[in-house]
């Protein structure tokens, strides 16, 4: 009987010595950056960051003084981690990234915390409000034997009810890193490239010359078996939202350029 009792007291010492283990290991916060912004009324805001048993999180909090977080912000990602990139050369992954890491931010966080306190103003003293959030990452999305494709995701909720994403490609020399206009894969000048994209609509003319004039280059998005092409909100004035148009290869046969059709599968 007291063997059994031992067992059960040295079992509480267990338990209680692991949660206070737990305990110790809680998140620490960190100041970063300190008024990063100042509004029209004088309130500030500051960046934290998140440590976690010594181990950095990979996203920010823009906090107002009183602590009312007003946007998560996580870190931006390149394109390392994906299959095709990965299999570049490493002198051509590394031009790859740096280009990368000189276009920053495809996002203004200004804008986004302004829109998130102004909202906070109206729901904050409801006890509604929850924080924006915004995320920026990068992958290869398709590749030919010349020609490797990345695409930008952005994904923005300065109102976590009305999120949305943008979209940003790039194309890429697989032999040198070189970043590649996208109208020089065509084997057609642009504007009858554009119009052989817009074609993809339908067969009504109006929409498609209103179409092939709103095509942005750095929104035509290449996969492996088609390619699709983002007209974000705000393109015509008519639509409050965003369009995309899907176009497969097997419609593109001689305008775009051999070299630059993707490989099945990649």
């Amino acid at each position: 009987m007291k063997q059994g009792l031992l067992s059960l007291a040295l079992c509480g010492l267990f338990l209680l010595t692991a949660c206070q283990s737990e305990a110790v290991q809680e998140e620490i916060w960190e100041l970063e950056a300190e008024d990063v912004m100042v509004f029209a009324d004088g309130q500030t805001v500051d960046r934290w960051r998140g440590y976690q048993d010594g181990l950095r999180e990979p996203w920010a909090l823009y906090e107002l003084a009183d602590g009312t977080v007003l946007l998560q912000e996580d870190d931006v990602s390149g394109p390392e981690g994906s299959a095709a990139y990965a299999a570049l050369s490493e002198e051509v992954q590394a031009a790859v990234s740096a280009w990368y890491q000189g276009e920053g931010k495809r996002y203004q966080p200004g804008l986004l915390l302004a829109q998130c306190y102004m909202r906070w103003q109206e729901e904050g003293p409801s006890g509604a409000f929850e924080p924006g959030r915004v995320s920026q990452w990068a992958a290869a999305t398709a590749a030919s034997e010349e020609v490797v494709y990345l695409t930008t995701t952005v994904e923005e909720a300065a109102d976590p009810a009305n999120a949305h994403a943008i979209r940003y490609s790039a194309a890429f020399d697989r032999a040198t890193g070189q970043r590649l206009d996208i109208w020089a894969l065509f084997a057609q000048p642009e504007a009858q490239a554009r119009l052989a994209l817009a074609a993809a609509a339908g067969d009504d003319p109006d929409v498609q010359a209103r179409l092939a004039a709103a095509i942005e280059p750095e929104h035509i998005v290449f996969y492996s078996e088609h390619l699709e092409i983002d007209f974000p909100a705000g393109t015509f004035g008519e639509l409050d939202s965003s369009y995309t148009l899907s176009v497969d290869y097997s419609a593109l046969a001689g305008v775009l350029d051999a070299r630059a059709v993707p490989a099945a599968g990649t």
